[in-house]
């Protein structure tokens, strides 16, 4: 195996094992603000197949306080966004 690609794959490999919050809408089999360190569900995955906007639900930790501030924010990308998931 090249190292270019060993690289590449403990690149993916660290990002797997970031800890990220989905922080979109109920949907079935994933929760808002569920927090996940292992990969994404398989339903979470699917949604972001379907609609792939909805990978911007998916935020490190880190990063949660900033992500909640917009999702609160009348017009922000993310407010849009979630209400667009969400129907309303």
């Amino acid at each position: 195996m090249s190292e270019e690609k060993k690289q590449t794959g403990k690149i993916k490999a660290e990002l797997d094992a970031e800890i990220v919050v989905y922080i979109g809408p109920d949907i079935p089999g994933v929760k808002q603000y569920t927090t996940y360190n292992a990969g994404l569900p398989d339903a979470l995955k699917e949604k972001i197949k379907e609609h792939p906007f909805f990978n911007s639900f998916v935020v490190p930790v880190e990063k949660l306080a900033r992500a909640s501030a917009e999702l609160e924010r009348d017009g922000s990308a993310l407010s849009v966004l979630y209400r667009k998931a969400s129907g309303k």
